[in-house]
């Protein structure tokens, strides 16, 4: 067909020969242009993947440590909740015995204050009389001592004046053992007031308790959360490969297409080019 087209031509005409050429050159630099360009697109591609790819990388990096954070966080939460457990057990123990020894406190206070004390302000008012009888029964001892027949009986200390001795001692006794009593009775109030700070010491400390639980949950749920989000990342990575290794073969097939579609322009420039050349003059 190239050659009855041309046959149909003047074969002297410049134009043509200059369209052939024209047509030859485009064509050229359309294979030029399109290898240009596959290379080019191939390098874009390879550098948005790079690109993709350090970005892929910096958000597994964060997502990771992210989830090291949250997974020591909810370590030393369980920890601090198991101590705060701990000490709220020994809280709620001491307030039991704390209670205890109130009760003991405001017992001793009362012994010692309604029987000790009373019974030495008894025996205190008794003791003039008891001293009185001692007396005389130290003095008839004494007597009976000058008898031929009698008892040895010579005391270093009459036993009356050993009474008076023990009278001087209990003076003030049991109103110093009152005053004790006071003071039992106020260490046993302090002792009640911590019992009942223990108890509410032990109800913070279960407060605080249900809230690192629920800390605990929330922390749980973020764990949840950037675990997914890795493997979604990681999907990600994935098919964003593989769409650009399609992008790729498309690149190439299509500049490979495109490179192909400038064979004909070429090679009809190239018939022109060589066929409508002018004969040369035979007077050589």
């Amino acid at each position: 067909m190239t050659q009855t087209v041309t046959a149909a031509l003047n074969r002297d005409d410049p134009g043509l020969r200059r369209v052939g050429r024209l047509m030859r050159t485009v064509g050229i630099l359309g294979v030029t242009a399109g290898l240009i360009a596959v290379a080019i697109g191939l390098w874009l591609l390879h550098d948005l993947d790079e690109l993709f790819g350090r970005s892929m990388l910096l958000t597994s990096d964060s997502l990771a440590t992210v989830d090291s954070s949250l997974t020591v966080a909810a370590e030393s939460i369980a920890l601090v909740g198991a101590g705060l457990r701990d000490a709220e057990r020994t809280s709620r123990g001491l307030e039991a015995s704390l209670s205890e020894g109130a009760d003991l406190l405001d017992e001793t206070a009362r012994l010692t204050r309604d029987d000790v004390a009373e019974s030495l302000d008894s025996l205190k008012r008794s003791m003039p009389a008891l001293i009185q009888v001692t007396g005389t029964i130290d003095t008839t001892l004494r007597a009976v001592d000058e008898l031929p027949v009698g008892p040895d009986y010579d005391p270093d200390e009459p036993f009356d004046e050993s009474l008076r001795a023990l009278q001087d001692d209990l003076d003030g006794l049991p109103d110093d053992l009152r005053d004790q009593a006071d003071a039992i009775d106020e260490a046993g109030d302090n002792m009640a007031t911590v019992s009942r700070q223990s108890v509410d010491i032990a109800d913070s400390m279960q407060e605080v308790r249900s809230s690192l639980r629920e800390a605990g949950q929330v922390l749980n749920e973020y764990q949840a959360t950037t675990s997914q989000a890795r493997d979604l990342l990681e999907q990600t990575q994935s098919d964003l490969r593989r769409r650009l290794w399609i992008l790729r073969s498309l690149v190439i097939v299509l500049g490979l297409i495109y490179c192909v579609g400038q064979i004909l322009p070429i090679h009809l420039g190239n018939r022109m080019a060589t066929v409508f050349t002018p004969a040369e003059s035979g007077d050589d």
